[in-house]
């Protein structure tokens, strides 16, 4: 390859973004680029919006309260409170928990993605809609015993994930 073609000097030196077609996925990772990060805070708060959405049609077919996909993110905070019907202080906790969440992953999704191929970007966002799935709905819910408690479909989940995920890729 081209590392035996080089000096020992030459291929310590050696920088593989200078290669046609290489990837430094290193190098991409440290590199700071403002506008990644505010096109993932877009992402972020898009994201957060057509979860809610999915989470509101769902819930008015199913005849739950509208509100309560806004309220759930703010049941570690608030306990129980959180899903008292009419609640505006649950809505406010549970928007603000909800949307620091999905902006700091629409940063680091947009951060780690890096370009914007649309077939690589569908499988990133099934991706990071699967981690979501295992690490937030499966390990980190149940901890609290208020989500225990809420017992919030786990297919349901998984689906208002995708929808999260995907739209994280505009």
């Amino acid at each position: 390859g081209i590392l035996e073609r080089m000096t020992p000097l030459e291929s310590r030196n050696f920088n593989p973004s200078s290669l046609e077609g290489e990837y430094n996925l290193v190098e991409l990772l440290c590199k700071f680029r403002a506008v990644r990060l505010k096109a993932g805070v877009l992402a972020g708060i898009l994201a957060g919006v057509m979860m809610i959405i999915f989470g509101m049609i769902y819930c008015a077919t199913q005849g739950i309260d509208i509100t309560a996909p806004m309220k759930i993110a703010g049941l570690p905070i608030l306990g129980n409170e959180a899903l008292q019907y009419g609640s505006m202080k649950a809505i406010i906790v549970g928007l603000a928990a909800f949307f620091a969440y999905s902006i700091f992953h629409g940063m680091t999704y947009a951060h780690v993605t890096g370009k914007n191929h649309k077939g690589a970007l569908f499988g990133v966002g099934l991706t990071w809609a699967a981690w979501s799935l295992v690490f937030v709905t499966c390990l980190f819910m149940p901890a609290f015993r208020h989500y225990y408690e809420a017992e919030i479909p786990r297919g349901v989940m998984f689906i208002a994930w995708i929808v999260w995920g995907q739209a994280l890729r505009s």
